[in-house]
């Protein structure tokens, strides 16, 4: 067991430290080739904040522990909508602008909505079971595309001048860091997935429990760290930005590229774990649309929220 443990905690370390270091070296090599801050955040710096769950959610997936790889997503997004939020509103209220307001946080909430309409075939349709099928899968990412298409387009019709910083490192030492990166990541990867695996089997608890909650906060890490010294800096809009973007990600990238390499059954995901799902977005778009901010007071009760649903799930899991 503590091997086990001890393997969780390394496989996070890899793929985090694996996660900077290719987005760092991605960064630089977008930079000298002369392309846009703008245009790396939206692509670079959103890719790489959702790498960890990436990697865990796609190990998982090719060795078919689909509910694994679903409950890596559902509680990572669960954990941004409201630990990270939360979290950061404690430092400093959270301004809400009027393009998350409108367009990111419904997409957000557009996302889980999908995700729920398209995996859960036995609750909705009377199906024989819940899989995420490789046309599910097209939907999550032409949805993805649309997603890409729309921040590329505002990017290119801003009206103020993009800048891009000069880079004076060798592309060969960018090359190396980026191979650097894509290894840990995968060494990572193969060893959080067989420790998580082992401690499920070890307790007698579901693989689905072990992605909702082990899984989702080590892999959300990334956006807790930039949404809280974001919201320390003063930088709301990448506070709100950061976490709603990831959540966009996670479904329709993360999920559709994972069930179009193999498709996903889903069977230890349970009601209250979709409740949470989509009422994350929910609330967080309720607080804006009534307050434009997401104060000290709406912060702790979104925290609230998240350990009462952790303290359900362990209870149950342990029951």
């Amino acid at each position: 067991m503590f091997v086990d443990i001890l393997g969780v905690i390394l496989g996070l370390v890899f793929i985090l430290k694996g996660a900077d270091v290719m987005v760092e070296g991605s960064s630089s090599l977008a930079r000298k080739f002369r392309i846009s801050e703008a245009v790396i955040g939206l692509t670079v710096v959103a890719f790489g904040t959702s790498l960890p769950e990436f990697v865990v959610s796609f190990f998982s997936a090719i060795r078919g522990s689909g509910d694994m790889s679903a409950g890596n997503i559902l509680g990572s997004n669960i954990f941004n909508s409201l630990v990270i939020l939360g979290a950061s509103a404690f430092i400093a209220p959270v301004l809400v602008n009027k393009r998350a307001l409108i367009v990111d946080i419904p997409l957000s909430l557009v996302a889980a909505v999908t995700f729920c309409l398209l995996c859960f075939d036995m609750w909705l349709w009377g199906a024989s079971d819940n899989v995420l099928s490789r046309w599910d899968a097209l939907i999550f990412l032409i949805c993805f595309a649309a997603f890409m298409y729309y921040n590329f387009w505002l990017a290119r019709h801003k009206k103020e001048e993009m800048k891009v910083e000069a880079v004076d490192e060798a592309t060969a030492w960018i090359l190396a860091k980026i191979v650097a990166g894509i290894v840990l990541l995968v060494w990572g990867g193969n060893i959080l997935i067989d420790s998580a695996s082992s401690i499920a089997m070890e307790f007698g608890v579901s693989e689905a429990i072990i992605g909702l909650t082990i899984l989702a906060g080590g892999t959300s890490a990334p956006e807790l760290a930039t949404s809280v010294m974001a919201a320390y800096k003063g930088k709301m809009d990448m506070a709100v930005g950061n976490v709603v973007g990831s959540n966009v990600f996670n479904v329709f990238f993360v999920l559709g590229a994972c069930a179009m390499i193999r498709p996903m059954e889903i069977t230890d995901i349970k009601l209250l774990d979709v409740i949470m799902f989509v009422g994350g977005p929910l609330l967080l778009w309720t607080f804006a649309l009534l307050f434009r901010r997401i104060n000290r007071l709406m912060g702790a009760i979104m925290v609230l929220a998240y350990l009462t649903y952790l303290t359900l799930l362990v209870r149950t899991a342990i029951a």
